[in-house]
């Protein structure tokens, strides 16, 4: 795995949502106002793997994301611990390994298949969740030699400006998701995805081309079509959601805050701008 930033593009394919009306305006950047909130703080739907050249940080944006304090990602990939952690808990429990998983006939054609993709043997990878070997096709998607995730954008700009960087959540407790979801289910998602690579470009392309839009409601609709893991939705995205909220409130009265989290989180009836307004915060978009 090249970076933390791939694995948590697992989450962006899986989600199932039903998308909100109230998030039909097209734009990634949501202003949170409200009870024991003196200045306003921000929330911004990323995509975690990106062309470096699409990922153009606006002067309107860069003024936005200088008026608040803190920045808060989904984890703090300041924190030099990351790597460590994710290395402790990427593979397998119970050393279960790949080739348990498929039959001979279907693992030679999954690693044949996966290193004309990726240049790696599926080899030095039999005891990594599915779910994770998964990741490290996602650069061949993109079509371009450099790739990017606006998370290192934003952690660029608030190590200029000597803003505090943190984590809604810990790398461990993302990672441990992928033991309570069926090895087995992961490794029939990661067979289709690598037989079936043409596919999954095209419609990779066809949901950056909506998000660089900044169409949520469209985004939604497309990610609902493919929801192969939609049965473990609320691991992926529901439950994370919501254990989000109370840090995001108590953060965003605390001082302003910018909070960067994958787009897939905040347009649904469960997302993040609804879960907001439930909680009597005014949560309002902003064009720029």
């Amino acid at each position: 795995m090249k970076n933390i930033f791939l694995f948590l593009s697992a989450f962006f394919f899986s989600i199932n949502g039903h998308t909100q009306s109230n998030s039909s305006a097209k734009t990634l950047l949501w202003k949170i106002t409200g009870p024991g909130i003196d200045s306003a703080s921000y929330l911004y739907g990323t995509i975690h793997l990106m062309c470096k050249d699409d990922i153009v940080v606006s002067t309107e944006l860069r003024a936005i994301f200088y008026t608040t304090q803190q920045l808060y990602l989904e984890l703090d990939m300041d924190d030099p611990s990351v790597l460590t952690k994710t290395m402790q808990e990427m593979n397998m429990k119970n050393d279960t390994t790949l080739k348990q998983l498929y039959s001979e006939a279907a693992y030679d054609s999954v690693a044949n298949a996966f290193q004309k993709i990726t240049n790696i043997p599926l080899q030095m990878m039999l005891h990594v969740k599915p779910e994770l070997i998964e990741t490290s096709i996602y650069p061949s998607l993109l079509g371009c030699d450099g790739s990017e995730a606006w998370e290192q954008k934003f952690m660029q700009l608030a190590k200029a400006n000597n803003m505090e960087i943190k984590g809604l959540e810990k790398v461990e407790d993302q990672l441990k998701i992928f033991d309570a979801i069926p090895y087995k289910v992961q490794a029939e998602e990661l067979k289709e995805s690598v037989l079936n690579i043409d596919s999954i470009k095209t419609g990779f392309q066809k949901m950056l081309s909506v998000y660089k839009q900044k169409d949520l409601d469209s985004l939604s609709k497309m990610i609902n079509e493919g929801d192969d893991m939609s049965g473990y939705s609320d691991m992926l995205l529901t439950n994370r959601n919501k254990k989000w909220i109370p840090e995001i409130i108590e953060q965003a009265k605390l001082k302003p805050t910018f909070f960067a989290v994958g787009a897939g989180h905040l347009g649904n009836a469960d997302g993040v701008i609804n879960l907001l307004k439930e909680q009597g915060y005014t949560v309002t978009p902003v064009m720029y």
